[in-house]
């Protein structure tokens, strides 16, 4: 008989963010920056580049490699030198936490304040971790408005108006929202985003076509005079008449 390993079904570690912000509070409450001699720096076995740091025998913090980098054993070390290590350890951890954020796609300066100030980092280490990720060009709310429109207009096209909506809830400047916008075209987005539609309705009679078609486009964002032209158009496109398409006719 042949046996076979099973694996253990998975488990997260918290089931709710409350119990993970208890678990956070905990490691936080147990930080001790009283001035001694470190007496051990040991690598953690379960999370590899993290040490433990320990001071007369005592644990004082986690660190990463790169705040660990400055402590060796038998350094004595002063409260202010222990309350270094640990703003450069959260300022470390703030910036893989936010160099994860823009792995996923790129965050303008509010966003990613917002979804750090999340994992109650104080602002001063926020401001500081985003000036240093601005000084290499990973956060620029110019670049990331540009590459807002450009992947609304290739996947999802939307008015202008619900494009400049979207920017600001992001918190990027009138200025740059005007510059990322400039060159949309609305009919043909408005034509773009309607045109799988269309065809998808194209067996209904005329004025289902133009409520459901024209519903749509206003849930875009666009405006009525938009709308009616790219939905006549894309009824005449689909079915080969004008048939009622001149008709006053109601957005839905």
């Amino acid at each position: 008989m042949e046996f076979r390993k099973t694996k253990k079904p998975f488990q997260r570690k918290f089931r709710t963010r409350a119990e993970r912000d208890a678990a956070r509070a905990a490691r936080a409450a147990r930080i001790n920056t009283s001035p001694g001699r470190v007496t051990a720096l040991e690598a953690q076995l379960k999370r590899p580049g993290r040490f433990t740091l320990y001071v007369d025998d005592h644990f004082a913090m986690g660190l990463s490699a790169y705040a660990a980098a400055s402590v060796r054993v038998g350094q004595e070390l002063a409260r202010a030198d222990l309350e270094n290590l640990l703003r450069a350890e959260q300022l470390e951890q703030a910036r893989e936490k936010a160099l994860s954020l823009l792995a996923v796609r790129p965050r303008s300066e509010q966003e990613l304040r917002q979804r750090l100030a999340q994992k109650n980092y104080s602002e001063e280490i926020i401001t500081l971790v985003i000036a240093r990720l601005g000084d290499v060009k990973l956060v620029d709310d110019r670049d990331f408005a540009k590459f807002w429109v450009e992947n609304r207009e290739g996947f999802k096209p939307r008015s202008k108006r619900a494009l400049q909506y979207e920017l600001r809830q992001k918190g990027v400047s009138s200025q740059e929202i005007a510059r990322a916008v400039k060159k949309v075209d609305e009919r043909d987005s408005a034509y773009r985003a309607a045109h799988s539609k269309a065809l998808r309705y194209k067996d209904l009679d005329a004025q289902s076509f133009r409520e459901k078609l024209g519903g749509f486009l206003a849930r875009r964002g666009f405006d009525y005079s938009v709308t009616r032209e790219t939905v006549n158009r894309l009824w005449q496109e689909v079915n080969g008449t004008q048939e009622n398409s001149e008709q006053d006719w109601e957005i839905e």
